[in-house]
């Protein structure tokens, strides 16, 4: 082989490999991304800066979601109890081996910040209960935001299996429900759905009075706090058949700066005033005892 014909030679591998890997590539979008190819790669060519967005869209199209559902629900021989995952909301080994009373002091009130006296107050008057229930709208989110959430589903669930009790965790975004359970055990039942809806209907069907009501739905807008404190009293009222005498009831967001007392709990806090319920604590939380 002549040197011209080496160089000819070795510029046609680049050639074949590029084309191979553009048919791979192409096959791969074509796989992720079904009927709308055309319109992602179009996109992509006019316009190469936007590929976060294109590739955020190509996440929600229903090819890549089917893969994924299909990959997630496949498995479906395995049987065997559903386990709390530590490690997904932060917490070392060794805090698997504890009871939730060493937990709780060990691991999760330094985690806590703002919301460690309240939890700290909350979980001392639900073990004077036996087999507490424990209700929750709003449900953990983002796992190992021990600050910014409280975390407080997880906290819920490994209190309940020490203690022989049962959470109902209510959210209306699928995102934060997948949270939740990868989170927490079988001990935690979670409902993807409206809080003030689902509330009614427990509180139609369900006969016992739930050891705890614990609101925290409905984001807090400290600019325009109305929304938030009108939907957490309609889960108030939602789940009237669901207090009863020593339920005790926790709105979170209540004092938080620079708005002040209120928040997610402005006319919740009127409405206890006004039935002379019994103030536990008050801060970043509120928390009522029921007579």
């Amino acid at each position: 082989m002549t040197n011209a014909q080496k160089s000819s030679f070795t510029q046609k591998i680049p050639s074949k490999i590029q084309s191979k890997q553009n048919e791979a590539a192409m096959s791969l979008l074509q796989r992720i991304s079904g009927d709308e190819t055309d319109k992602f790669l179009k996109r992509f060519l006019q316009n190469p800066e936007q590929i976060d967005d294109i590739a955020s869209e190509i996440s929600d199209a229903g090819p890549l979601e089917a893969l994924r559902k299909l990959r997630r629900t496949s498995n479906i021989m395995v049987s065997g109890r559903i386990e709390a995952d530590y490690a997904y909301v932060g917490l070392p080994g060794e805090a698997e081996n504890c009871s939730f009373d060493e937990g709780f002091k060990t691991f999760l009130y330094p985690r806590l910040g703002k919301r460690a006296k309240s939890f700290a107050v909350l979980f001392e008057h639900l073990k004077e209960i036996k087999n507490p229930f424990i209700i929750e709208t709003g449900c953990l989110r983002v796992p190992n935001n021990w600050e910014g959430d409280g975390q407080s589903t997880f906290q819920y669930d490994w209190f309940a299996r020490d203690y022989s009790g049962h959470v109902i965790t209510i959210d209306i975004n699928q995102d934060s429900i997948d949270s939740a359970r990868r989170a927490c055990s079988g001990t935690t039942s979670t409902i993807l759905n409206d809080s003030v809806e689902t509330l009614n209907m427990l509180s139609e069907t369900i006969s016992r009075s739930a050891s705890l009501l614990y609101l925290d739905s409905f984001d807090l807008d400290v600019s325009n706090p109305m929304p938030s404190a009108i939907h957490h009293a309609l889960e108030l009222m939602a789940a009237r058949n669901l207090i009863g005498p020593e339920t005790l009831i926790c709105v979170d967001d209540f004092d938080v700066p620079p708005l002040g007392a209120g928040g997610k709990g402005l006319i919740v806090d009127q409405f206890m005033h006004s039935i002379r319920a019994e103030v536990i604590y008050s801060g970043y939380q509120k928390i009522w005892k029921m007579k």
